[in-house]
C-alpha cells in the first residue's frame, strides 16, 4: 500500500534538514521509511537488479563458449535520456579493438538475443557443440555370427 503523503512529507524534511545534521543514520532511517511509504521492500532484489543479474550469468556464459580469448561486461543504464531502464552487454576480443559484440535492450533476454545476433552476423558460429566423430567400428570379430536372443 503507498502512502504518497507520508512519502512526500519524509523526502521533503531530509532535503531541508541542515547539513550538518544528516548523518549516514539519518539518511538511512530517512530512506527506509520514505521506501515503505512508497510500498518498497529494502533488502530484496528489485526486478531491475533481478534483470542485470541475469544478463550478467547469461553473457558470461555466452563469452566462455567463444574461448579464453575473450571478455564481457555488463552495465544498467540509468538516466534523463534513456527511455525506461536500459541494459546494455558487450563482449570484446582481448588484444583487439576492432571485434566487439554489443546489445542493449530493457530484459536480460531482448539484450542476449541481439547479441547472439551481432555474433552471427560476424559469422561466429555459438549453436549447440559439434558431435564427435563416430569411427566404424574395426574389431575383426564382428562378422561373426551371433546367437539369437533367448526370450
Amino acid at each position: 500500500m503507498k502512502d504518497s503523503k507520508l512519502l512526500d512529507d519524509t523526502l521533503t524534511d531530509l532535503l531541508r534538514m541542515p547539513e550538518a545534521k544528516r548523518t549516514s543514520e539519518v539518511i538511512s532511517s530517512a530512506l527506509h521509511l520514505a521506501a515503505t511509504a512508497a510500498g518498497l521492500r529494502l533488502g530484496q532484489p528489485s526486478d531491475l537488479q533481478l534483470q542485470h543479474m541475469q544478463l550478467e550469468g547469461a553473457v558470461a556464459r555466452l563469452t566462455s563458449t567463444l574461448g579464453d580469448g575473450f571478455t564481457h561486461r555488463t552495465t544498467l543504464r540509468l538516466g534523463p535520456d534513456v527511455a525506461g531502464i536500459e541494459l546494455f552487454a558487450s563482449i570484446e576480443a582481448i588484444g583487439r579493438a576492432d571485434l566487439r559484440f554489443t546489445g542493449f535492450g530493457s530484459t536480460a533476454h531482448g539484450v542476449l538475443n541481439k547479441l547472439q545476433q551481432a555474433i552471427a552476423a560476424h559469422g561466429i558460429n555459438i549453436g549447440p557443440a559439434k558431435r564427435k566423430v563416430r569411427h566404424p567400428d574395426k574389431n575383426p570379430l564382428r562378422m561373426l555370427p551371433r546367437e539369437a536372443r533367448r526370450a
